[in-house]
């Protein structure tokens, strides 16, 4: 069995992208959805709180939570509550409730990948030990037509996208930023998938609204407007001058 799990805040519009590409799958898959605020604890206490404009009753505002109860039953399982998680890693973890074999992958809202690229990761992971772990390169967009072209720094760091793993019993996360588990057996690195076309595009930076909120929740200070400028550049750009939080040599480009 394949669990895919996603743990979302607004999602619009990119969650509504998904199911139609798992459907596409030949394997067994569920798709777990947990869906709320996340208190600033564990490995986010660095953020700040989600502010009340983000959210009512904790829940989305923007039409992902009314999404996600409409497509939940069969192949999809969703969770919400009335308050806030005690941190991204509670989320995690009831989305994980009862998982104790099989193979696991992560797929953030904004994260897409094509059925048979999902596939492949089941196909390398099913036998493998109880802990492995694979590692991806991302297209990461910084606009709806702008990417990260560089292989290091800004959306490439060392320790980013670690996505799938085979699951076994006792096994938990111990950090959700960056993934990491209670266990360490091998790892398939990005450099080894990469070859193997399991590369995924990443929206992260796509539209405003989700720097806006990246702005608010991460505090970095004019995020929106540095956005705003950079989406007027033409050809290769140092993304330092666009975000100011960055202190890397990470190069945007036009797709």
């Amino acid at each position: 069995m394949l669990t895919i799990f996603t743990i979302v805040l607004n999602g619009m519009p990119f969650i509504e992208r998904h199911l139609a590409e798992f459907q596409k799958l030949k394997i067994p898959w569920q798709w777990r959805i947990v869906e709320g605020v996340a208190e600033p604890l564990g490995c986010t206490r660095w953020c700040n709180q989600v502010p009340d404009k983000w959210h009512k009753d904790f829940k989305s505002i923007d039409g992902t939570h009314e999404y996600i109860e409409s497509i939940q039953g069969g192949n999809v399982v969703v969770y919400s509550q009335g308050k806030p998680f005690s941190g991204k890693l509670e989320m995690i973890q009831q989305a994980l409730f009862g998982v104790d074999s099989g193979v696991v992958m992560e797929v953030d809202c904004d994260e897409m990948w094509r059925a048979e690229q999902i596939e492949g990761i089941y196909e390398c992971l099913k036998g493998a030990e109880d802990g492995a772990t694979m590692q991806f390169h991302c297209n990461f967009f910084v606009g709806e037509n702008k990417r990260v072209v560089t292989r290091e720094g800004f959306g490439s760091n060392w320790y980013e996208w670690f996505r799938a793993w085979k699951w076994g019993k006792d096994i938990c996360f111990t950090s959700h930023e960056p993934p990491r588990l209670n266990v360490a057996s091998r790892l398939v690195p990005r450099g080894v998938t990469e070859t193997w076309g399991l590369v995924f595009n990443h929206y992260a930076y796509a539209i405003e609204k989700q720097v806006e909120f990246k702005q608010d929740f991460y505090g970095y200070k004019g995020l929106v407007d540095g956005w705003k400028e950079l989406q007027k550049t033409t050809g290769p750009v140092r993304l330092s001058e666009y975000f100011h939080h960055l202190q890397d040599k990470s190069v945007a480009d036009d797709t």
